[in-house]
């Protein structure tokens, strides 16, 4: 989970890289940096996106040893309370729309809608951990 993190901080770099399409500019500005060996990577430059954030929601809920519906609004608990720590890491209209449907405390207050034009792979960036369980 550190290393993802990590990737995820190097991939975001603070917004800058993660929508950029060009592997050479990314690749340039890298070398301008002094290569990998020379960043370090620390916030606030480097930041890790909402992508780390959520994913951390997603370990931290499984880590309660919850099952059922009691793991799934604990779930959306946590992703609600995470949607707060989210300035400067550009968070998906898919996610925030996900997220304020999301009803913790309310009987299947964890389902939402399904969403058919939602974009992106923010759902595989926060799945890892469930692996670990």
């Amino acid at each position: 989970m550190v290393l993802s993190g990590v990737g995820d901080a190097l991939g975001y770099r603070g917004g800058r890289w993660e929508y950029c399409t060009s592997g050479p500019q990314i690749h340039a500005e890298l070398a301008e940096l002094g290569g990998l060996e020379a960043i370090t990577l620390e916030p606030p430059e480097w930041p890790v996106s909402d992508d780390t954030v959520l994913h951390l929601a997603t370990a931290e809920g499984l880590a309660t040893g919850l099952e059922g519906e009691p793991l799934l609004q604990e779930l959306a608990r946590r992703y609600v309370a995470a949607m707060g720590d989210m300035e400067g890491r550009k968070p998906g209209p898919t996610s925030i729309l996900g997220t304020s449907q999301l009803r913790p405390g309310e009987p299947e207050g964890y389902r939402i809608p399904f969403n058919a034009t939602g974009t992106g792979c923010g759902a595989a960036m926060r799945s890892l951990a469930i692996g670990l369980r």
